[in-house]
């Protein structure tokens, strides 16, 4: 193999990604220069580190088999002496490993961590309470106050550190992992940190507690042959140092990734991917250790391509690993959740495998869910790039990670109407408060109603608010709630409605009703989303909270935006009907509503009839579930007329018509508004003697949006929508005012 120049390893690790490729680039195993001029190798191929962790051959014990410090080539002032002299369950090897081990294995189990769970979330409830209560709008080091604390805490009650002895404590692993210190600072720090633990151990002598320290003490005077004096320190050094830096880098990393990836953050907000899914892809392409030491061969071994000779030291490049092209592809760089194979060895591997790996995972997640739902509009308090790595090439994690708790913006973008007839055009206004009894929802997707189109271009009374914003499909995040909001919650996925309430004290609200549309009609003050108060075609919505529901699993933003208008009135149109398994349904108009109308009654079981003028909607009418198609009432006569019609289109001329087909006992159901023509019933339709009903239908209660919405994330029924950004709001109104849209117009926000 072709002789390269070894990478010398930058000690304060400014950029240890393209440190990594360096290295890479001279092969899976390569040579590097070590702080004070030690030679050494570098893995960065994960097939190979794979069988370098589990090679019996390479061992972990410094003092017996890095040959240059066993001849003294090098000596104590060595800078990463730490990893040399450290006694401890790493740094064994062979029958020693496995007998240094055994003590702390067992309170590690699933089991035993998963028990560990309630402890873990009362650390994480008091630590986001704390940052609840700091003054609001000013950055916090989310690593001082909430990733470092929290596996902190959680090791230190473990190990019954006590309270005013923990910064001590961690010193000690914090300043083991800097590789920008003298030799004379590390050989300090080992001095010093050993003498602590001492103190420490003999403390749980005088006085033990219920805790792993105290366990290990009494197993040591069990059985002095099972723990020397040194090496019970070396343990409570590595678990006190490893059951904390790497997790608070693990919770940080993830933070900042998610933060700087909103779109994997929303993945996970709508149920796409998982918490777990963060944390592995974290742990794979942000590794927490970036480049461990040390493994030395007890015997050259020939492994990637080269020789490596007895005695010398091996560094496992993590960081590198995780981004093997080798493994993950030309894109192993990037953060993907939704990736298949997200493979990592940042645990290790094999009987070197992190002991700790299950309450790491455990604290993770707990961290993490309950940090984004506390916190929903987290964001950072100054350009990614900004952000200074921790400074070290041991460890994969940042100096500080400035954050504001609530990063929404003091203005936002919304569709405003100007005046009648005028297009909607994106400004900049406030964004609301959310007051007593609301949400604010960040709305991610608002659907495009012919409601909306006709208020605005003045057939309905202009709305008396400004600036006047429309619309009442709106899905998104509650980020916030106002007083007296106890059943909404900061990370809900929700739905808004066209009527969010009413005066609660006219004739009509004394009849104690459900909110329903018939409310929004008939309530003397009602509340009325694009209305009586600002719509829903903006960034950030407050909303009354009774008028939400919650959005199921698997059902995105935008396909519930048109549910939450179109989807609610036609399902509730089939409902006020009221078939009978026996009975037909027709759907008259086969556009934004009817084209759901077709979906519900086919997927209720109805035998069921489209009706439609247009040609190029009969094959998609059968796709959707009609089974027969017509023109017309008198095709439908013809065809054998049906029990129940549907009206889902905007025109009464075409109602009345349909009459034509309505068999005896049958239901006509005017579930839209024609702004321009009339119902009428000629004195020759018979209604009166077939005992005919016309009946108005419109948003009949919460309970049938739930409904509507489930059957979408069953699969059942499928809004056909397209999507434009907010950007083009203007064209996707005039799109729908022409009906040149497919069936429904929704706008992402």
């Amino acid at each position: 193999m072709e002789r390269r120049c070894p990478v010398a390893l930058d000690p304060l690790g400014a950029d240890i990604h393209a440190e990594g490729s360096r290295i890479r680039a001279q092969g899976p195993v390569a040579r590097v220069e070590l702080p004070g001029g030690v030679m050494a190798w570098s893995v960065t191929d994960y097939a190979v580190a794979r069988d370098i962790l589990s090679d019996h051959r390479f061992s972990k014990d410094g003092r017996r088999h890095f040959d240059a410090f066993v001849t003294g080539e090098v000596s104590e002032d060595f800078p990463l002496i730490g990893w040399v002299l450290m006694e401890n369950m790493t740094t064994a090897y062979g029958a020693d490993h496995t007998r240094l081990r055994k003590p702390c294995a067992q309170a590690f189990t699933p089991r035993r961590v998963e028990a560990l769970r309630p402890a873990v979330e009362a650390i994480t409830a008091e630590l986001l309470d704390e940052l609840a209560g700091l003054p609001p709008g000013e950055p916090v080091d989310l690593k001082s106050r909430f990733a470092h604390p929290l596996p902190a805490r959680a090791i230190c009650d473990l190990f019954g550190v006590p309270a005013e002895s923990r910064a001590d404590m961690l010193r000690g692993g914090e300043v083991n992992v800097d590789t920008s210190i003298t030799p004379e600072e590390a050989a300090a720090n080992v001095e010093r940190w050993h003498r602590e633990m001492l103190d420490f151990v003999d403390s749980k002598r005088r006085t033990p507690g219920d805790d792993l320290t105290s366990d290990l003490v009494a197993a040591q005077r069990a059985d002095a042959s099972l723990l020397s004096d040194d090496e019970l320190v070396g343990t409570l050094h590595i678990m006190l140092a490893t059951g904390t830096e790497p997790v608070k880098n693990l919770i940080a990393n993830a933070v900042l990734a998610l933060l700087t990836h909103p779109d994997q953050l929303a993945l996970v907000r709508e149920g796409k991917a998982t918490w777990q899914d963060v944390i592995h892809e974290t742990l794979r392409v942000e590794a927490p250790v970036a480049h461990l030491p040390f493994r030395f061969p007890v015997e050259d071994v020939e492994i990637g391509g080269v020789t490596i000779a007895k005695g010398e030291p091996v560094l496992v490049n993590y960081a590198a690993i995780g981004r093997d092209p080798a493994l993950h592809g030309e894109d192993a760089d990037r953060f993907d959740l939704t990736r298949a194979d997200k493979e990592h060895l940042s645990f290790g591997h094999a009987v070197y495998r992190c002991i700790g790996k299950p309450l790491a995972l455990l604290e993770a997640e707990v961290a993490l869910s309950a940090l984004f739902e506390r916190f929903p509009h987290l964001g950072l308090a100054v350009p990614a790039e900004e952000i200074a790595p921790q400074g070290t090439f041991i460890m994969n994690g940042v100096a500080e990670l400035p954050v504001l708790l609530d990063a929404r913006p003091r203005t936002m973008k919304a569709a405003v109407v100007a005046e009648p007839g005028a297009a909607w055009e994106l400004r900049d206004v406030p964004v609301p408060e959310p007051g007593p009894g609301q949400v604010l929802i960040r709305v991610r997707a608002s659907g495009i109603c012919h409601n909306d189109v006709w208020l605005t271009d003045g057939h309905f009374p202009f709305p008396p608010f400004e600036p006047v914003v429309v619309g009442h499909e709106a899905a998104g995040d509650v980020v916030a709630v106002g007083p007296g909001v106890t059943h909404r919650r900061p990370g809900d996925r929700v739905g808004a409605t066209w009527v969010q309430g009413t005066c609660g004290r006219c004739d009509y609200c004394a009849l104690n009703l459900p909110l329903t549309g018939q409310s929004g009609m008939n309530c003397a003050a009602p509340v009325m989303s694009g209305l009586t108060v600002p719509g829903h075609h903006a960034e950030y919505i407050a909303v009354l909270a009774d008028s939400t529901v919650l959005l199921p699993d698997g059902v995105s933003y935008e396909q519930a935006a048109p549910m939450l208008c179109a989807g609610y009135t036609s399902w509730s149109a089939l409902r006020a009907a009221d078939p009978k398994p026996h009975e037909r349904v027709a759907v008259l108009g086969i556009g934004g509503l009817g084209h759901l109308a077709v979906q519900f009654s086919h997927a209720c079981g109805f035998d069921t009839v489209a009706i439609t003028r247009s040609p190029d909607k009969h094959d998609l009418a059968r796709r959707l579930g009609a089974s027969t198609v017509v023109s017309d009432g008198a095709e439908l006569a013809a065809a054998g007329g049906a029990d129940v019609v549907l009206v889902t289109g905007t025109s009464y001329e075409a109602a009345t018509d349909a009459l034509q087909g309505l068999r005896p006992n049958g239901r006509l159901v005017l579930a839209t508004i024609d702004p321009e023509g009339s119902f009428s019933i000629g004195p020759s339709s018979p209604v009166w003697a077939q005992r005919q009903q016309i009946i108005g239908a419109t948003h009949n209660g919460l309970e049938h949006l739930t409904e509507a919405l489930r059957m979408v994330a069953e699969g059942k029924v499928n809004p056909m929508i397209e999507v434009f950004p907010k950007e083009r709001i203007a064209e996707a109104v005039a799109s729908a005012a022409k009906s040149e849209v497919r069936f429904r117009a929704v706008v992402a926000y």
